[in-house]
């Protein structure tokens, strides 16, 4: 039994008297583990999408383990970055490194575990391509967004929302090792999905924004101009989401992919007409779950049709 105690200097000292429960609740929340597991998810629907997956099962599953790892080794690099600005969050302000209660210097350690971790399994169980995006995508998270994006432009959600709409185009590559449309207009699909997500949270914490400076669009312009960039996301997420509908031919999934995104939307124009205040903001919270919902059911729907389908229904 161990714990994680805060010294003097701000560095944490291993010592005895903590669950090993406590530690390993921390580990997971600094690898962002809900956030990764949506990314896995994703990435699975794209393999189950590839061709031949049957047959190259092995490899599908390195690559999920691979998107896994890597992806927790980016959630890790976030929070390494940015303990001054979680303290300031109410959002944030319980996170390990914000807390001290684990140390820089041994989340810097576990991201590189994970990080080379997830090379090698890549490497051993995957292929170059699948490899190269995968890097990417934790680059591009982990740094990209997070020191340059993040702190220097309010569309820093949009940009660096590439990096975390990979995963569906990397779940492809895993199993065939090579490129198509279906999965690329899957990334498309997350990515302008991503803004209409998250801004209704951002929505919600504006305030703490503001206080750590950081300049998320409600900030810097404004909750009626976020509203109407929540909508317009959520509008062309709509559209995005129909088009796999006409590649595979798949009517099941443009269905569901019809109705979620009239619902959908329907929430992010209520949101932009009712009047600014707590409601409101209760409101966005629900719009941010939803949107996680939404993303859930296309994925869970694209799976569905392709084996009904397949089955002659």
């Amino acid at each position: 039994m161990f714990k994680i105690e805060v010294r003097s200097n701000g560095e944490a000292a291993l010592q005895g008297g903590r669950s090993g429960a406590g530690l390993l609740r921390d580990l997971f929340i600094l690898a962002k583990a809900r956030v990764v597991s949506l990314l896995v998810f994703t990435a699975a629907v794209g393999e189950i999408l590839a061709p031949g997956v049957a047959q190259h099962w092995p490899a599908a599953l390195a690559g999920l383990l691979g998107i896994a790892l890597a992806g927790g080794a980016g959630g890790v690099l976030n929070q390494i970055v940015e303990p001054s600005l979680d303290q300031h969050m109410r959002r944030t302000q319980r996170r390990p490194l914000a807390e001290g209660r684990i140390s820089q210097g041994g989340a810097i350690f576990y991201a590189a575990i994970l990080i080379l971790a997830a090379i090698g399994v890549l490497s051993w169980g995957t292929n170059p391509l699948t490899l190269g995006l995968t890097l990417l995508g934790t680059v591009g998270y982990g740094v990209v967004y997070t020191l340059y994006l993040k702190p220097s432009t309010p569309w820093n959600i949009v940009w660096g929302g590439l990096a975390g709409a990979l995963p569906p185009l990397i779940g492809w590559t895993a199993v065939t090792g090579t490129l198509a449309a279906l999965p690329l207009f899957l990334v498309l699909l997350i990515f302008v999905w991503t803004p209409a997500h998250f801004w209704p949270l951002a929505i919600c914490c504006r305030e703490d924004y503001a206080q750590a400076c950081i300049p998320m669009l409600p900030v810097t312009h404004g909750v009626d101009r976020t509203r109407r960039e929540v909508l317009r996301y959520a509008v062309a997420t709509w559209a995005v989401s129909l088009v796999p509908a006409f590649l595979g031919g798949d009517w099941i999934y443009g269905a569901v992919a019809w109705l979620a995104g009239a619902w959908y939307v329907g929430m992010a124009l209520r949101l932009r007409r009712m009047p600014i205040g707590k409601e409101m903001d209760q409101y966005a919270r629900r719009v941010f779950a939803a949107s996680i919902s939404y993303l859930f059911l296309l994925f869970a729907a694209l799976v569905a049709g392709r084996v009904l389908l397949s089955h002659g229904f």
